[in-house]
């Protein structure tokens, strides 16, 4: 009827129509117990989840979010294409059992571009051999602009396993990398993705600069420690003192691991070609310190009067020569006099207050440059 009808009476049976159809679906019966936010222990019970659905088990869960850090020449990279590896051909990785579903796996890499991967790639494979002659369901990722909804949209076309962002302060999106808030806000993103898409990201990260002579702790990785607390896996890779071919993986975060995995290193050694394998050797954590004893509460309470005028105009001449934002200069202090976040500001101000630095003012922020001609020497 209504498609016959002309002028003004066609448009009015078209609104009464209209009008009808909204009330209707408003006068439906709302299952009011569906649409509320809680869910019921007894609900919860009856799913019958026996243990936590792992990627490689016991250690790297199947979904959600976790950070694996070191410093920049503990190989970092190098391990985690070699799990990427393991992930793409259904391979067990250091001994750990794989329990994904898609045998597939993104690689976001913002350091490594598709000449060097190339290489490294190859360099692998000498050692894999045959196991990695096909590598279709292992994709790299060279750009990472965009990166959420990039990886939602490929993630939608093809699933993964896992999803490895080397480096995270590379895709940062947050104006101060410091800030709790702003740090929440973007793993949750990820986190977001995760649960859509039922994989695991892993975020490459870094430790701070001297960290390394601490015993290995979730407090030695660099920013906020709403980063550290926003993930469920935090992992950091170290250089042997004395057997440059030995790295430690340590498990310094797990919320779905017993204590046995979180005291001490699981030895691992790296041939030629940069891939790693287990030794079967564990190291105590206490036993990596060079002073067990020193730990980051103490260094969180370092102040600008406890080192020498010279060592901060040494830094200062390497981090500030150029304009520098307050983001990258106060992970620069964090990393180089291992403090946290809130310490490294009170540097900053030390540093202006001393003329040491010099503000420029800017858009969309303000930067900072070394001030030499107001430099003692």
């Amino acid at each position: 009827m209504a498609a016959n009808c002309t002028g003004w009476q066609g448009k009015e049976v078209l609104m009464s129509e209209a009008t009808e159809k909204i009330i209707g679906e408003f006068e439906k019966p709302i299952n009011q117990e569906s649409n509320r936010k809680i869910r019921r222990a007894s609900d919860l019970i009856k799913r019958g989840v026996q243990e936590i659905p792992m990627l490689f088990a016991p250690v790297f869960p199947r979904k959600g979010v976790a950070l694996f850090a070191g410093s920049s020449d503990a190989g970092k990279s190098m391990l985690l294409r070699n799990m990427a590896i393991s992930v793409a051909t259904g391979r067990d990785f250091l001994g750990w059992q794989y329990k994904g579903i898609h045998r597939s796996c993104i690689f976001v890499a913002t350091e490594d571009d598709e000449d060097a991967t190339s290489y490294l790639l190859s360099k692998h494979e000498k050692t894999y051999g045959d196991a990695v002659d096909d590598l279709q369901n292992l994709r790299f990722m060279f750009n990472s602009e965009n990166i959420v909804s990039e990886l939602d949209n490929e993630l939608s076309i093809e699933p993964a396993d896992l999803v490895i962002v080397d480096a995270y302060s590379d895709v940062f999106d947050g104006k101060e990398q410091n800030n709790a808030a702003q740090t929440r806000a973007f793993v949750n993103k990820f986190k977001a993705l995760a649960e859509k898409h039922q994989c695991l990201f892993l975020f490459l990260h870094h430790t701070g600069k001297r960290t390394e002579d601490l015993t290995p702790s979730k407090n030695n990785f660099v920013g906020s420690q709403s980063l550290e607390a926003s993930v469920r896996l935090g992992i950091e890779l170290r250089v042997d003192r004395t057997n440059p071919e030995l790295r430690h993986f340590c498990v310094v975060k797990g919320n779905y691991l017993g204590s046995q995995y979180k005291q001490s290193s699981f030895v691992l050694k790296m041939d030629e070609n940069f891939v790693f394998s287990e030794t079967g050797d564990r190291t105590a954590f206490e036993n990596l310190a060079l002073n067990p004893n020193l730990g980051k509460s103490q260094s969180k309470g370092k102040q600008p009067s406890d080192f020498t005028e010279e060592q901060h105009l040494s830094f200062l001449r390497k981090a500030a020569s150029e304009p520098v934002s307050k983001r990258k200069l106060t992970s620069s202090i964090m990393e180089n006099f291992t403090v946290s976040d809130q310490p490294a500001r009170k540097f900053i101000d030390y540093y202006v207050e001393s003329e040491y630095l010099k503000i420029l003012e800017g858009k969309p922020y303000d930067k900072y440059q070394i001030n030499e001609g107001e430099l003692p020497f």
